[in-house]
């Protein structure tokens, strides 16, 4: 919704006021009462109260049911976005208003060093007391920078609880990191998503990184592809055959992939392409 740019914009400049402004301005004239809370919310968050939407997703629906975080996608929050901005699912997402709120609250958490202590906090409450978390680092959105890399990385390794796992375009932040630190936690696993902006040199080196385990591709089959078909065993077969080499291909529902875990953070599944339809 174009009244949404304006505040994508100044959360990605980190900018108070020009943010206050462009949620005033998408306000104006607003008659949905879903709307006017969720922006209001974002607001006052944003105005420097606590954050008024959940930061981390505690999990559970069919899809995905892991403890994730998100924050805003598209241009300004994903440095290595390329095709992937002509069919980018997140944006879907903007229709309901506390999903967008929600994304913009974490992107401004994260956009200062200070606010990031509250996704740290909350990631913490929701341990409760287990030996293993599965969480999926960035549903929407992707490491805006180096800094971003950094704060993920170290909140992991403090972490060792949490089995991580992710998808990335940012291939130059990822790769930047590995030059200046490099110290990698464990227990994330990288999958390189397709759709990036990056050159065949820089993908090798993201692919030889210690947390790589390997690509996931979103392929074409020419015709539009419902959400409901990704289990489907022949639109599989239909899937394998268009994309022409091995892979495994993805059900769609990220909890019962595979009888031993789901392939994006395995092991088991180290250099192996996984692949979807795009829908």
């Amino acid at each position: 919704m174009d009244k949404l740019k304006p505040i994508m914009a100044a959360i990605a400049a980190n900018k108070l006021l020009a943010a206050h402004i462009a949620i005033d301005a998408a306000l104006e004239g607003e008659t949905g009462t879903s709307w006017i809370r969720e922006l209001r919310k974002l607001k006052s968050t944003i105005g420097g109260s606590n954050p008024r939407h959940s930061i981390i997703a505690k999990g559970g629906n069919s899809k995905l049911p892991f403890m994730a975080f998100s924050s805003l996608p598209g241009i300004g929050f994903c440095p290595g976005a390329g095709d992937c901005l002509n069919w980018c699912y997140s944006f879907r997402s903007h229709r309901y208003p506390a999903a967008f709120a929600r994304q913009a609250q974490n992107s401004w958490l994260m956009a200062a060093k200070h606010r990031r202590q509250w996704i740290l906090d909350d990631i913490d409450k929701l341990r409760k007391g287990r030996d293993h978390v599965d969480f999926r680092l960035y549903v929407d959105g992707d490491f805006q920078s180096v800094e971003h890399v950094t704060f993920w990385m170290d909140a992991l390794r403090e972490r060792p609880w949490l089995k991580a796992y992710g998808y990335s375009k940012s291939f130059q932040q990822l790769a930047a990191f590995n030059t200046v630190n490099g110290d990698w936690p464990d227990n994330y696993k990288l999958n390189l998503s397709s759709g990036h902006n990056a050159s065949p040199a820089l993908t090798a080196v993201v692919e030889s990184l210690p947390i790589t385990r390997g690509h996931f591709k979103a392929v074409a089959i020419g015709r539009k592809v419902k959400s409901t078909d990704h289990g489907d065993r022949e639109h599989q077969q239909e899937l394998r055959d268009a994309y022409g080499s091995k892979a495994f291909t993805c059900p769609g529902k990220c909890g019962e992939c595979t009888p031993k875990g789901h392939a994006c953070g395995s092991d088991r599944f180290a250099g192996i392409d996984i692949i979807i339809a795009v829908h």
